[in-house]
């Protein structure tokens, strides 16, 4: 399997998790249904990887940290959320409120025992690449996570199982932090929705509904539209007039081409939906 086609099935995997999101309102039953879709790209995944193998090292991490990680940490997120909300105690809101923040005190407990990884993700950075995901490096580790490389070494190394768990635990708390917060009953949002195309994308769709006027009946300014897309995609938009100005603009040509994409999507996928 070519890496583009990995891609391809984690983008339609994605598409079927977004959907299931929009359709099934109670959690545990979507957390199942959502563990069965990951499940099933994994052993995909285990089967290609055995079958056609991975050709060479920087292939071989690519794999692993990048595409495994990438389901991995979909399939230990929705399997968390199945255990939190089938534990879950009945009551008021104070137990509740107490049973979820010692859920977050244990997510946060591990990113901070694996801090060094944790950082490692963080600041994104690869120079120890070839100790954590290529194969056959055994992990000394006394640790649970190491496991899955000695009873399946040709598709597990060392660290991708930590990696995946560190990517599921930060959306876990925030997931916490959201339960948090409704029972506490503020207006306050926490989001677990986080902006991954260019930022400048993002700016150009910002002013395309400000000039639409499709929000608060055109009375949204920029300002407002801009602070709502911050908390609901994680973004930072200081420099929005600027970036306006400068990247958008001033170049005529292909100022408009991310909205272009966007509508060309959409009628494809509803022709193909038509079929």
């Amino acid at each position: 399997m070519k890496t583009q086609t990995y891609h391809d099935t984690i983008k339609e995997l994605e598409e079927e998790l977004s959907l299931l999101k929009t359709h099934t309102k109670d959690f545990v039953e979507l957390s199942e249904r959502a563990i069965g879709l990951c499940d099933n790209v994994m052993i995909k995944f285990r089967n290609s990887v055995l079958k056609d193998g991975l050709n060479s090292e920087d292939e071989e991490i690519y794999f692993f940290k990048h595409i495994k990680s990438r389901v991995y940490s979909k399939y230990i997120f929705y399997t968390e959320v199945y255990n939190i909300e089938t534990h879950r105690p009945e009551g008021g809101s104070k137990i509740q409120l107490k049973y979820l923040r010692e859920e977050t005190i244990k997510y946060g407990l591990y990113l901070k025992e694996n801090s060094e990884l944790y950082q490692y993700y963080k600041t994104q950075k690869s120079h120890t690449d070839h100790i954590y995901f290529l194969r056959g490096n055994l992990d000394t580790r006394i640790h649970e996570d190491n496991i899955a490389c000695h009873l399946y070494p040709d598709f597990s190394t060392s660290y991708d199982k930590t990696f995946a768990k560190i990517m599921a635990y930060e959306q876990l708390k925030r997931y916490l932090g959201n339960e948090i917060q409704k029972l506490n009953g503020s207006a306050k949002y926490t989001s677990t929705l986080n902006w991954t195309g260019k930022k400048v994308h993002a700016i150009v769709l910002i002013y395309a509904l400000h000039f639409l006027g499709v929000i608060n009946n055109g009375q949204a300014d920029i300002a407002e539209i801009s602070r709502g897309f911050e908390k609901m995609f994680n973004l930072d938009l200081k420099n929005l007039y600027s970036s306006f100005n400068k990247q958008i603009k001033g170049k005529k040509n292909d100022r408009a081409e991310f909205l272009r994409k966007l509508l060309e999507t959409f009628e494809r996928k509803m022709d193909e939906s038509d079929e």
